[in-house]
């Protein structure tokens, strides 16, 4: 049985939107954020996660999230950041597209675009294979030291990015938010997630 989460999810991924648009999660409106994270990611709608971010970092990937938008004619879903410039677009906007293959190939484009990222953030400073991965913003003080790499974008996962640096890096403490079903969607697409250690919550 779809979930209400799930629904949503799906409708997201087959909207053609032809102006920028962005959805903010609010618990009473979507549900719960980890079911909805896990559905995005399955119906490959790009999610942001901004997490505490103080407002010239939300601002800056705001801006971002919304050129991705209006490039690839999709909606794009946000967590966190304080909400004041992300009002949540009306739920109506865009066209449902039924064609499969121009949906899959607006997927190939936005993933590669997503691996491309400036947002995505990669620190190699050691030759040791220990490191750590970030879900979402974090303070620079938590990315000081040591081997990292930081996904603004938990969807699509930018798998490339993520197996090349846990083939340099297998032994990982990962943190942010639904870490552990994001690992398990990792491990699902052949990358080993076997030295993954996960933060404390």
């Amino acid at each position: 049985m779809t979930t209400k989460e799930g629904a949503f999810a799906e409708y997201l991924g087959r909207l053609r939107c032809e102006s920028a648009q962005c959805h903010r999660y609010e618990p009473q409106i979507h549900g719960d954020a980890g079911l909805l994270r896990r559905a995005l990611r399955n119906a490959g709608v790009p999610v942001l996660e901004l997490n505490a971010a103080p407002r010239e970092v939300t601002d800056s990937w705001h801006a971002q999230a919304t050129g991705l938008s209006a490039e690839y004619l999709v909606p794009i879903f946000i967590f966190g950041g304080d909400g004041h410039n992300t009002p949540n677009a009306p739920l109506g906007m865009g066209q449902e597209v039924t064609d499969q293959a121009w949906l899959h190939a607006r997927q190939v484009a936005l993933t590669s675009a997503i691996e491309a990222s400036v947002l995505n953030l990669e620190m190699r400073r050691r030759r040791e294979k220990a490191g750590w991965l970030q879900i979402g913003w974090h303070p620079e003080s938590s990315q000081a030291i040591g081997n990292g790499l930081m996904l603004a974008w938990s969807s699509p996962l930018p798998l490339r990015r993520i197996r090349d640096f846990s083939a340099r890096c297998p032994d990982l403490l990962v943190t942010g938010a639904d870490s552990e079903s994001l690992a398990a969607d990792v491990a699902a697409q052949g990358i080993s997630v076997a030295r993954w250690r996960f933060a404390v919550k």
